[in-house]
Protein backbone atom coordinates (compact mmCIF):
# COMPACT_ATOMS: atom_id res chain seq x y z
CA UNK A 1 0.00 0.00 0.00
CA UNK A 2 2.89 2.60 0.72
CA UNK A 3 4.75 1.77 -2.54
CA UNK A 4 0.63 2.76 -4.60
CA UNK A 5 0.98 5.91 -1.91
CA UNK A 6 4.40 6.64 -3.52
CA UNK A 7 3.23 6.10 -6.95
CA UNK A 8 0.07 8.67 -6.44
CA UNK A 9 2.03 11.18 -4.70
CA UNK A 10 5.03 11.37 -7.52
CA UNK A 11 1.55 11.89 -10.15
CA UNK A 12 0.65 14.70 -8.29
CA UNK A 13 4.17 16.57 -7.64
CA UNK A 14 4.47 16.01 -11.19
CA UNK A 15 1.24 17.65 -12.26
CA UNK A 16 1.73 20.26 -9.60
CA UNK A 17 -1.67 21.79 -9.43
CA UNK A 18 -3.86 22.96 -6.66
CA UNK A 19 -7.17 20.73 -7.51
CA UNK A 20 -7.15 17.42 -6.15
CA UNK A 21 -6.67 14.44 -9.14
CA UNK A 22 -8.86 11.49 -8.52
CA UNK A 23 -7.11 8.24 -8.63
CA UNK A 24 -9.81 5.50 -10.09
CA UNK A 25 -10.06 1.61 -11.01
CA UNK A 26 -11.35 -1.18 -9.73
CA UNK A 27 -8.29 -2.66 -8.56
CA UNK A 28 -5.78 0.34 -8.65
CA UNK A 29 -4.22 -0.28 -5.87
CA UNK A 30 -3.49 -4.06 -6.97
CA UNK A 31 -2.28 -2.75 -10.61
CA UNK A 32 -0.21 -0.04 -9.24
CA UNK A 33 1.36 -2.35 -6.18
CA UNK A 34 2.74 -4.93 -9.40
CA UNK A 35 4.49 -2.22 -11.53
CA UNK A 36 8.07 -2.34 -10.93
CA UNK A 37 10.46 0.86 -10.72
CA UNK A 38 11.19 0.76 -14.54
CA UNK A 39 7.48 1.10 -15.92
CA UNK A 40 6.53 3.36 -13.22
CA UNK A 41 9.44 5.62 -14.17
CA UNK A 42 8.07 4.96 -18.02
CA UNK A 43 4.74 6.04 -16.68
CA UNK A 44 6.20 9.30 -14.95
CA UNK A 45 8.45 10.29 -18.49
CA UNK A 46 4.78 9.81 -20.23
CA UNK A 47 2.71 12.45 -17.76
CA UNK A 48 5.82 14.81 -18.36
CA UNK A 49 5.34 14.27 -22.02
CA UNK A 50 1.58 15.30 -21.67
CA UNK A 51 2.78 18.33 -19.13
CA UNK A 52 4.91 19.30 -21.83
CA UNK A 53 2.34 18.80 -24.86
CA UNK A 54 4.52 16.23 -26.74
CA UNK A 55 2.10 13.73 -26.69
CA UNK A 56 -1.25 15.12 -28.65
CA UNK A 57 -4.42 14.33 -26.65
CA UNK A 58 -8.00 12.17 -27.53
CA UNK A 59 -10.76 15.48 -27.82
CA UNK A 60 -14.04 14.22 -28.41
CA UNK A 61 -16.95 16.34 -30.16
CA UNK A 62 -19.80 15.03 -28.02
CA UNK A 63 -21.95 17.33 -25.49
CA UNK A 64 -22.88 14.36 -23.93
CA UNK A 65 -22.29 15.11 -19.91
CA UNK A 66 -19.26 13.21 -18.09
CA UNK A 67 -19.81 13.56 -14.42
CA UNK A 68 -20.02 17.38 -13.72
CA UNK A 69 -18.50 18.40 -17.83
CA UNK A 70 -19.41 17.54 -21.29
CA UNK A 71 -16.92 15.89 -23.02
CA UNK A 72 -16.07 18.33 -25.69
CA UNK A 73 -14.24 19.96 -22.58
CA UNK A 74 -12.12 17.58 -21.57
CA UNK A 75 -8.73 15.78 -22.62
CA UNK A 76 -7.98 12.43 -22.57
CA UNK A 77 -4.20 10.57 -22.88
CA UNK A 78 -4.24 7.11 -23.29
CA UNK A 79 -1.10 4.55 -22.08
CA UNK A 80 -0.92 0.67 -22.59
CA UNK A 81 1.47 -1.23 -21.05
CA UNK A 82 2.38 -5.30 -19.50
CA UNK A 83 2.39 -6.69 -16.44
CA UNK A 84 3.38 -10.44 -16.97
CA UNK A 85 2.11 -10.42 -20.05
CA UNK A 86 -1.38 -9.02 -18.89
CA UNK A 87 -2.28 -5.69 -20.22
CA UNK A 88 -3.25 -2.09 -18.70
CA UNK A 89 -3.71 0.32 -19.41
CA UNK A 90 -4.24 4.52 -18.13
CA UNK A 91 -6.71 6.79 -18.95
CA UNK A 92 -5.34 10.00 -17.65
CA UNK A 93 -8.02 12.95 -18.66
CA UNK A 94 -7.82 17.14 -18.01
CA UNK A 95 -10.04 19.48 -18.30
CA UNK A 96 -9.28 21.90 -21.34
CA UNK A 97 -7.14 24.95 -20.25
CA UNK A 98 -7.10 23.69 -16.84
CA UNK A 99 -6.49 20.64 -14.40
CA UNK A 100 -6.00 17.11 -14.62
CA UNK A 101 -9.33 15.59 -12.72
CA UNK A 102 -8.77 11.66 -13.14
CA UNK A 103 -6.09 9.13 -13.91
CA UNK A 104 -7.42 5.80 -14.08
CA UNK A 105 -5.76 2.76 -14.02
CA UNK A 106 -7.25 -0.61 -14.71
CA UNK A 107 -7.25 -4.22 -16.79
CA UNK A 108 -9.10 -4.05 -19.99
CA UNK A 109 -12.44 -4.84 -18.58
CA UNK A 110 -12.26 -1.40 -16.56
CA UNK A 111 -10.69 0.40 -19.54
CA UNK A 112 -13.59 -1.03 -21.77
CA UNK A 113 -16.38 1.20 -19.80
CA UNK A 114 -14.71 4.17 -18.99
CA UNK A 115 -13.57 3.97 -22.73
CA UNK A 116 -17.48 3.98 -23.30
CA UNK A 117 -18.36 6.16 -20.97
CA UNK A 118 -15.84 9.00 -22.42
CA UNK A 119 -16.85 8.02 -25.65
CA UNK A 120 -13.06 7.33 -26.76
CA UNK A 121 -12.74 5.31 -29.96
CA UNK A 122 -11.19 2.23 -28.96
CA UNK A 123 -8.71 2.50 -32.34
CA UNK A 124 -6.49 5.12 -30.45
Amino acid sequence: MANTEGFKGRIRELITQDSQIEFLGSKFDVIAGMINEAKKEEIYQWIKRIINKDIRPIKIASKKRYKNWQINELMTFRHAFRINNNEYRILFVKLKNSFYIEFHLGDHKYYDKIRKELIVKDSV
